[in-house]
């Protein structure tokens, strides 16, 4: 996903089945800064965030 307006980078989404969005890690085009995101205030599954970090390191 690309972001442009008050943000502008990339960012790696971890979704549930339905569409809700977890987690993301956003990378800032002029910094080249990454971070993540929770949108969730529940526990998160520390494999399906470990698959999100790997993703980003290699697609971000």
């Amino acid at each position: 996903m690309s972001a442009v307006g008050t943000r502008d980078g990339m960012a790696m989404e971890l979704d549930t089945v339905d569409g809700e969005q977890i987690a993301e890690v956003f990378e800032d085009e002029a910094t080249k800064e990454r971070t993540v995101t929770f949108f969730v205030d529940r526990p998160v599954p520390l494999e399906a965030i470990q698959w999100l970090l790997d993703r980003a390191r290699t697609e971000l």
